[in-house]
Protein backbone atom coordinates (compact mmCIF):
# COMPACT_ATOMS: atom_id res chain seq x y z
CA UNK A 1 0.00 0.00 0.00
CA UNK A 2 1.42 3.39 -0.96
CA UNK A 3 1.46 6.36 1.40
CA UNK A 4 -0.88 8.24 -0.92
CA UNK A 5 -3.42 5.44 -0.68
CA UNK A 6 -3.00 4.93 3.07
CA UNK A 7 -2.94 8.56 4.22
CA UNK A 8 -5.10 10.34 1.63
CA UNK A 9 -7.36 8.08 -0.43
CA UNK A 10 -8.48 5.64 2.30
CA UNK A 11 -9.47 8.42 4.75
CA UNK A 12 -11.40 10.08 1.90
CA UNK A 13 -13.26 6.83 1.17
CA UNK A 14 -14.27 6.62 4.85
CA UNK A 15 -15.20 10.33 4.85
CA UNK A 16 -17.48 9.99 1.82
CA UNK A 17 -18.93 6.73 3.17
CA UNK A 18 -20.12 8.45 6.36
CA UNK A 19 -23.18 10.60 5.65
CA UNK A 20 -22.69 12.55 8.90
CA UNK A 21 -19.11 13.55 8.08
CA UNK A 22 -19.48 14.35 4.38
CA UNK A 23 -22.95 15.86 4.60
CA UNK A 24 -24.40 13.77 1.76
CA UNK A 25 -24.98 10.22 0.62
CA UNK A 26 -21.94 9.56 -1.57
CA UNK A 27 -21.00 6.26 -3.17
CA UNK A 28 -17.53 5.33 -4.33
CA UNK A 29 -17.56 4.78 -8.06
CA UNK A 30 -13.92 3.98 -8.72
CA UNK A 31 -10.74 3.56 -6.76
CA UNK A 32 -7.66 2.43 -8.70
CA UNK A 33 -5.33 -0.32 -7.65
CA UNK A 34 -2.31 1.49 -6.24
CA UNK A 35 1.15 0.11 -6.73
CA UNK A 36 0.42 -0.51 -10.38
CA UNK A 37 0.60 2.05 -13.14
CA UNK A 38 -2.91 3.35 -12.56
CA UNK A 39 -3.97 5.89 -15.15
CA UNK A 40 -7.34 6.98 -13.80
CA UNK A 41 -8.41 9.38 -11.09
CA UNK A 42 -7.28 8.54 -7.57
CA UNK A 43 -10.89 8.46 -6.41
CA UNK A 44 -14.30 8.96 -8.01
CA UNK A 45 -17.39 9.43 -5.86
CA UNK A 46 -20.93 10.22 -6.90
CA UNK A 47 -24.36 11.14 -5.68
CA UNK A 48 -27.42 12.30 -7.57
CA UNK A 49 -26.33 14.76 -10.29
CA UNK A 50 -22.80 15.19 -8.96
CA UNK A 51 -19.54 13.34 -9.62
CA UNK A 52 -16.27 14.25 -7.89
CA UNK A 53 -13.09 13.31 -9.74
CA UNK A 54 -10.38 13.49 -7.08
CA UNK A 55 -6.63 13.77 -7.65
CA UNK A 56 -4.77 12.97 -4.42
CA UNK A 57 -1.24 13.86 -3.38
CA UNK A 58 0.60 12.98 -0.19
CA UNK A 59 3.18 15.62 0.74
CA UNK A 60 6.31 14.14 2.25
CA UNK A 61 8.98 16.23 0.56
CA UNK A 62 9.06 18.86 -2.14
CA UNK A 63 5.70 20.56 -2.46
CA UNK A 64 6.34 21.86 -5.99
CA UNK A 65 6.30 18.43 -7.66
CA UNK A 66 3.12 17.36 -5.85
CA UNK A 67 1.49 20.69 -6.65
CA UNK A 68 2.40 20.29 -10.33
CA UNK A 69 0.65 16.91 -10.33
CA UNK A 70 -2.49 18.50 -8.89
CA UNK A 71 -2.45 21.38 -11.39
CA UNK A 72 -2.16 19.20 -14.49
CA UNK A 73 -4.72 16.62 -13.30
CA UNK A 74 -7.74 18.24 -15.02
CA UNK A 75 -5.73 18.59 -18.24
CA UNK A 76 -4.79 14.94 -18.57
CA UNK A 77 -7.05 12.74 -20.67
CA UNK A 78 -8.49 10.47 -18.01
CA UNK A 79 -11.98 9.18 -18.64
CA UNK A 80 -14.55 8.73 -15.92
CA UNK A 81 -15.58 5.23 -15.00
CA UNK A 82 -19.10 5.66 -16.32
CA UNK A 83 -21.63 3.16 -17.53
CA UNK A 84 -22.36 5.23 -20.63
CA UNK A 85 -18.70 5.24 -21.70
CA UNK A 86 -18.51 9.03 -21.97
CA UNK A 87 -15.24 10.82 -21.36
CA UNK A 88 -16.72 13.19 -18.75
CA UNK A 89 -20.28 13.69 -17.62
CA UNK A 90 -21.94 17.09 -17.35
CA UNK A 91 -22.16 16.60 -13.57
CA UNK A 92 -18.46 15.97 -12.95
CA UNK A 93 -16.09 18.36 -11.20
CA UNK A 94 -12.41 18.00 -10.39
CA UNK A 95 -11.18 18.11 -6.79
CA UNK A 96 -7.74 18.13 -5.21
CA UNK A 97 -6.89 16.11 -2.11
CA UNK A 98 -3.75 17.08 -0.19
CA UNK A 99 -2.45 14.99 2.67
CA UNK A 100 0.65 15.24 4.84
CA UNK A 101 2.18 13.14 7.55
CA UNK A 102 3.55 15.45 10.18
CA UNK A 103 1.48 17.75 12.38
CA UNK A 104 4.10 20.47 12.35
CA UNK A 105 3.89 20.76 8.54
CA UNK A 106 0.16 21.53 8.49
CA UNK A 107 0.45 25.30 8.62
CA UNK A 108 3.43 25.28 6.24
CA UNK A 109 1.27 23.49 3.65
CA UNK A 110 -1.32 26.25 3.89
CA UNK A 111 1.29 28.98 3.57
CA UNK A 112 2.96 27.35 0.56
CA UNK A 113 -0.38 26.78 -1.18
CA UNK A 114 -1.49 30.37 -0.60
CA UNK A 115 1.91 31.59 -1.86
CA UNK A 116 1.45 29.68 -5.12
CA UNK A 117 -2.13 30.80 -5.63
CA UNK A 118 -1.54 34.46 -4.74
CA UNK A 119 1.14 34.87 -7.42
CA UNK A 120 -1.38 34.87 -10.26
CA UNK A 121 -4.96 35.14 -9.02
CA UNK A 122 -6.48 35.81 -12.45
CA UNK A 123 -5.00 32.57 -13.78
CA UNK A 124 -6.45 30.54 -10.91
CA UNK A 125 -9.89 32.12 -11.34
CA UNK A 126 -9.93 31.11 -15.00
CA UNK A 127 -8.39 27.73 -14.18
CA UNK A 128 -11.17 26.85 -11.73
CA UNK A 129 -13.97 27.98 -14.05
CA UNK A 130 -12.59 26.50 -17.27
CA UNK A 131 -11.47 23.15 -15.88
CA UNK A 132 -14.30 22.82 -13.33
CA UNK A 133 -12.08 22.55 -10.25
CA UNK A 134 -14.49 22.75 -7.32
CA UNK A 135 -12.97 21.69 -3.97
CA UNK A 136 -9.72 21.10 -2.14
CA UNK A 137 -9.76 18.37 0.50
CA UNK A 138 -7.08 18.52 3.20
CA UNK A 139 -6.38 15.18 4.88
CA UNK A 140 -4.37 14.91 8.09
CA UNK A 141 -4.41 12.11 10.70
CA UNK A 142 -7.37 10.46 8.92
CA UNK A 143 -9.45 13.61 9.32
CA UNK A 144 -10.73 15.55 6.31
CA UNK A 145 -11.49 19.23 5.77
CA UNK A 146 -13.04 20.70 2.62
CA UNK A 147 -12.80 24.17 1.13
CA UNK A 148 -14.28 25.53 -2.06
CA UNK A 149 -11.62 26.39 -4.67
CA UNK A 150 -13.15 29.83 -5.30
CA UNK A 151 -13.04 30.52 -1.56
CA UNK A 152 -9.33 29.68 -1.32
CA UNK A 153 -8.65 32.04 -4.25
CA UNK A 154 -10.39 34.83 -2.34
CA UNK A 155 -8.34 34.00 0.75
CA UNK A 156 -5.19 34.05 -1.41
CA UNK A 157 -6.09 37.58 -2.45
CA UNK A 158 -6.17 38.60 1.23
CA UNK A 159 -2.95 36.70 1.85
CA UNK A 160 -1.19 38.50 -1.04
CA UNK A 161 -0.51 41.55 1.14
CA UNK A 162 1.86 39.49 3.33
CA UNK A 163 4.37 38.87 0.50
CA UNK A 164 7.05 41.11 2.07
CA UNK A 165 6.89 39.47 5.50
CA UNK A 166 9.13 36.72 6.88
CA UNK A 167 8.15 33.11 6.42
CA UNK A 168 7.11 32.54 10.07
CA UNK A 169 4.84 35.59 9.80
CA UNK A 170 3.34 34.33 6.53
CA UNK A 171 2.70 30.94 8.15
CA UNK A 172 0.79 32.66 10.99
CA UNK A 173 -1.22 34.73 8.50
CA UNK A 174 -2.09 31.66 6.41
CA UNK A 175 -3.16 29.75 9.51
CA UNK A 176 -5.32 32.66 10.66
CA UNK A 177 -6.98 33.01 7.24
CA UNK A 178 -7.85 29.33 6.94
CA UNK A 179 -8.69 28.74 10.62
CA UNK A 180 -12.38 29.58 10.26
CA UNK A 181 -12.82 27.84 6.91
CA UNK A 182 -11.35 24.41 7.59
CA UNK A 183 -13.22 22.09 9.93
CA UNK A 184 -11.55 18.69 10.16
CA UNK A 185 -14.03 15.84 10.60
Amino acid sequence: MTQEEEFVVNPLVKYFGNHGRSGAGWSTRSKPKFGSSATGWDLEVERKNQVLLIEAKYIRGAFASAFAGLVIAPLSKRPEKMKSGKYRSWASVVCWAIGWGHKEYKNDIYQILLDYLSRNLKFWEYYSKTLKVKYIYFVNNKKVAKINFDKIIKLSNKYKSSANQSQPERIKIAKKLLKNHLKFK
